[in-house]
């Protein structure tokens, strides 16, 4: 068994129950990963009688986690340390951010018996601490320089901290994260030029949804309502009007307006 590889980081906001059930709000991608330290601290205590070791024990106290990304964006972070993205994309940090409590996963790419097995790890409860920078004129030779930030790991209120699952292939493993953090996707409905409002649909990872008819929808001159397509500047539809649609990311759908008969 060797581990040859490293991806997919996700994140989700962590809301916590008091009798330590976690709740998500569904799974973000932080980046393509370029690394990821684990460090953990341990309780220990030991009982001495008759001049002997008479009992052990040695359990789980806090953990320290060091990620590193390819993506060197101040807005690469901002969510895990509770700053505020501008829709121009500025980042403004205030002394007053709290950062939130996030559950954090990773897939390992394992080999075993030469058979490649992708190897889901969920850290329960990590809170990121402001990172430092590094940074360094160029020299002789180009050397890449990657930002990391380091959270510290905690245990939920039942004394969870981490999950692990192995699976076949890299969809099943990334699917397992999605369902985990229990993500929801939006479907979003533009007119595209024509008049009327269709109000967006949440689905839950993994379910369809029956896309509108469009049938509120009033059309430009001289056009009909065609279905819907990806694009605004689409010429042909993609899907139907009640077609089944399942989404794997947030999904925004243009009325295609056909030329009328």
């Amino acid at each position: 068994m060797a581990k040859i590889g490293l991806n997919n980081f996700w994140y989700s906001h962590l809301t916590e129950a008091q009798d330590g059930t976690p709740t998500y709000n569904g799974a973000k991608n932080l980046g393509k990963a370029v690394s990821c330290s684990v460090s953990i601290s341990n309780n220990s205590a030991t009982l001495y009688a008759d001049d002997a070791l008479a009992e052990s024990d040695t359990s789980f106290q806090n953990g320290t986690m060091t990620l590193g990304v390819d993506d060197d964006r101040e807005a690469t972070f901002a969510d895990l340390l509770g700053h505020t993205v501008t829709e121009e994309g500025e980042v403004i940090s205030n002394s007053n951010d709290i950062a939130p409590w996030v559950g954090v996963a990773r897939i390992i790419v394992k080999m075993v018996n030469n058979v490649r097995l992708y190897k889901v790890v969920i850290l329960n409860k990590v809170k990121f601490s402001e990172p430092s920078d590094d940074d360094s004129t160029k020299g002789e030779s180009v050397e890449f320089s990657t930002p990391s930030i380091e959270g510290t790991v905690a245990t939920l209120a039942n004394g969870d901290w981490k999950d692990v699952k192995v699976f076949d292939t890299m969809d099943e493993a990334k699917a397992f994260i999605q369902t985990v953090f229990g993500t929801t996707y939006t479907v979003s409905y533009d007119a595209n030029s024509g008049t009327g409002s269709i109000d967006a649909q949440v689905v839950d990872f993994g379910d369809s949804v029956t896309l509108d008819s469009g049938a509120t929808l009033t059309p430009p001159s001289n056009k009909t309502f065609g279905g819907w397509a990806l694009s605004a500047t689409a010429t042909a539809k993609d899907y139907s009007g009640g077609a089944s649609y399942t989404p794997n990311g947030d999904t925004k759908f243009y009325a295609f307006w056909a030329d009328a008969n």
